[in-house]
């Protein structure tokens, strides 16, 4: 690293220890004035700030008193000016709303309105508190399957401070039904799941029911049903594995359509029940059983036998034992044996969760990232894990969440405290690494746009290899649901350092993920690519990438996530796999996969953690040959000890290996085990030691073009191996991750690196 970049890090390093050095200045002041106050009361004034008279009070304590002066809502504008001995309160008031009235409502009666909104005659106006108020009568009216509603409020002021508060609404046409569909269902047919859902098509006395309006809350409802239906009919894996809702007709009318996973057919093989419970006999629940062996699998039975376990052991004198059920499968008979078992259950349920502090982001939006749902039976590593997606969104600056006993001690509260933070932004980047030197970028973006967990982006960046422009729209909770569905437009133009080769990307991404199981999460993106390869600098091998090209991709990814955090990882595993297929037209015809696992273990109070990784991809060309933007590269942060692309085939010039071409497969294996280095946790530094294994290898060439084959060297597998410790530290500035390493088995072609440093920030 060089000495400029030394001085910028220490430069920031001292800063940001300046800005967290707190003032201990205080001062006393004899009397507390207010000023400009009409209808609140001066004591109500100073007992709302907080501030006392005549004892000490720092900077900190007058910056609290502004602060709750205007989260009382109460006042429109607030000063807190020390003078010599006296705090002078100066305040303006915030109108009351003398008239609060709703108009074009025909269909939905103010009674059912007034009760959903916190603007009330009499009391303080608020913008925030309408705009939010105007929202909530929107999702109201969404849920009313009036999704064109529109709500605008009107403010007129009036005299002696007081205003008139108008909600104009536009209620708009109900969303109606015209066509359901069904995909994947081979043993029932379109009609009889019809038959089972709740939502129904439109017809010629639809306007007497309202099961054929289209609304997000019924899709949930048919899920639920087709899935039940299902496995109450021998299908145990049945799953609908997606929903999908939208408009026809110019938007007239809706459409669902929902994609079905059967599984095999199962019966019942052996049925048993035992007692875990010292001292209960399993006598007592005998007669809980209702399914018998040979019938078709029904889960609704499995549940009533478990419903009469519980009323056993309620009408015995033992309401905390409860049944569970072990299911063994016998796939060669397709039978499924059953044990049921007695055991004590939980004593502690989830009777309410009250969410605060969301000014912004929807409640739904910060449920849906839940697992726990009032009535569940409260589980600690479910909160956990579900506070830490709250965390991962970005949308907050601090999420806290907390517990306390509810209306008895069975019961407990979950209090979610999140503070909002800005979720847009214009900002610029600056990054440094050894793989890609520097690199800038410019980026608008919003990740919360209208708190409803929608995220739109355009971005710029540059570095000496490559330069990009992008946009991008996502939304997290499409139709209601967990899943995510985005759209991408990325300009690149690439410049692998050291090869010469430049070349202009136009993509377009569509792209959809959801869940298909708690841990399980499927992406499945459409990507339509314009390559246009202009240089090849001196490469006779890359002469071949020369030209125009269209692909037709289709890229599918599936992750499968066990571990015990997502921020940070102290045991469990997860499982990627990835690949794209190209020849859906276009010019190309190539299958592209990648898949890793990973596996995490914590010792001696998870101080130190170790982590295994295993990693491996290949590139079948199912026509023509591949180019090299489409293989493989290894090194600098994906094998450190190896220089960028440092590793593989390379071109073979004047006896020299000159250009590095990339390879078609790789495999790689990662250890590594990270502890604290005995330092304050506050500076944020923690050591790792590492060992890596791989290789890059394999690149077919046209034998129609003479000597092409003969200029390609390394193309062979050969195993490279590197040891090393990394150190990071979370700055102020951003995350700086510096490796030392050392390469242990390598070719005397390889380009070697003892040292690497990355560092990424914004400004």
């Amino acid at each position: 690293m060089n000495q400029s970049l030394n001085k910028l890090i220490l430069l920031f390093f001292c800063f940001s220890i300046c800005l967290s050095t707190p003032s201990y200045s205080q001062f006393r002041f004899s009397q507390i004035k207010v000023q400009g106050n009409s209808t609140t009361d001066v004591k109500t004034i100073k007992s709302i700030s907080g501030l006392k008279k005549n004892i000490p009070l720092s900077a900190n304590d007058i910056n609290s008193a502004l602060k709750n002066l205007y989260s009382s809502n109460l006042f429109e504008s607030v000063e807190v000016v020390p003078k010599g001995q006296t705090i002078l309160i100066k305040v303006k008031e915030n109108k009351r709303i003398r008239r609060l009235v709703f108009e074009g409502n025909k269909k939905i009666e103010d009674k059912e309105l007034f009760p959903l909104i916190k603007s009330k005659e009499r009391q303080p106006f608020s913008k925030a508190q309408v705009i939010k108020d105007s929202r909530i009568i929107s999702d109201f009216y969404r849920f009313k399957s009036r999704y064109s509603a529109r709500v605008e409020p009107k403010i007129i002021d009036r005299d002696k401070g007081f205003v008139d508060l108008v909600f104009e609404i536009d209620e708009g046409k109900i969303l109606q039904i015209s066509q359901i569909d069904f995909v994947g269902n081979r043993s029932f047919s379109d009609r009889q799941l019809r038959n089972i859902i709740k939502s129904k098509r439109a017809g010629l006395f639809s306007s007497f029911f309202t099961s054929d309006n289209y609304s997000e809350d019924s899709q949930e409802a048919d899920k639920y049903l087709l899935e039940k239906f299902y496995k109450d009919n021998g299908f145990p894996d049945a799953k609908v594995i997606a929903s999908l809702g939208g408009l026809k007709n110019g938007g007239e009318t809706a459409f669902l359509t929902y994609s079905i996973y059967e599984g095999p057919f199962f019966r019942f093989g052996n049925l048993s029940i035992k007692s875990i419970v010292k001292g209960i006999s399993p006598s007592l629940y005998e007669r809980s059983i209702v399914a018998s062996k040979g019938d078709s699998f029904n889960s609704s039975e499995i549940q009533k036998t478990l419903d009469n376990i519980k009323q056993v052991s309620v009408n015995n004198g033992y309401p905390f034992l409860i049944g569970t059920v072990d299911q063994f499968r016998n796939t060669k008979k397709k039978e499924i044996e059953l044990l049921f078992k007695v055991i004590e259950g939980p004593k502690l349920f989830v009777e309410q969760i009250e969410i605060s502090g969301n000014t912004h982001t929807r409640d739904n939006v910060i449920r849906r990232e839940f697992q726990v749902e009032e009535g569940d039976a409260f589980d600690p590593s479910m909160l956990k894990r579900s506070e830490e997606k709250l965390k991962s969104l970005g949308y907050f600056d601090n999420v806290k969440v907390n517990v306390r006993q509810g209306s008895n001690s069975q019961n407990a509260i979950v209090d979610i405290a999140v503070k909002e933070a800005p979720t847009g932004s214009l900002s610029l980047g600056l990054g440094y690494s050894t793989d890609t030197d520097v690199s800038a970028q410019f980026a608008f973006s919003e990740s919360n746009f209208r708190g409803a967990g929608q995220g739109i982006r355009l971005s710029v960046s540059g570095s000496k290899d490559n330069s990009s422009i992008g946009l991008g729209f996502k939304e997290r909770g499409f139709l209601g649901r967990d899943v995510l569905v985005s759209m991408d437009i990325d300009y690149t133009n690439s410049k692998p350092r050291a090869t010469g080769y430049t070349a202009n990307l136009l993509a377009l991404k569509p792209s959809v993920g959801f869940n298909l199981s708690t841990d399980t999460r499927v992406r499945l993106t459409y990507k339509l690519e314009n390559i246009d390869v202009t240089g090849v600098g001196t490469s006779e091998v890359l002469k071949q990438d020369l030209g125009k090209s269209t692909r037709s991709l289709i890229d599918l990814s599936l992750s499968h996530d066990k571990r015990d955090s997502i921020i940070k990882p102290t045991k469990g595993y997860m499982i990627k796999f990835g690949s794209e297929i190209a020849g859906l037209g276009g010019d190309e015809q190539f299958v592209k996969s990648k898949a890793s696992g990973k596996i995490y273990q914590g010792i001696y109070g998870n101080n130190i953690i170790f982590s295994t990784e295993l990693e491996g991809g290949i590139l079948t060309m199912n026509k023509g040959y591949s180019k090299v933007v489409d293989r493989f590269l290894l090194g600098g942060r994906s094998f450190r000890g190896f220089k960028y692309s440092g590793i593989g085939p390379r071109e073979l010039a004047g006896g020299q290996y000159t250009i590095p071409l990339g390879g078609e497969k790789y495999a790689m294996a990662r250890f590594a085990a990270s502890f604290p280095l005995g330092l304050p946790r506050e500076l944020g530094l923690y050591g790792s030691v590492f060992a890596e294994a791989g290789s890059l290898w394999d690149i077919k060439t046209d034998p129609n073009v003479a000597g092409l084959s003969d200029k390609i060297a390394l193309r062979d597998r050969v195993l490279r191996t590197s040891i090393g410790f990394a150190m990071n530290w979370e700055t102020p500035i951003g995350p700086l991750q510096f490796n030392w390493s050392r390469p242990q088995k390598y070719l005397s072609a390889d380009s070697l690196e003892y040292f690497s440093l990355n560092l990424a920030t914004r400004f």
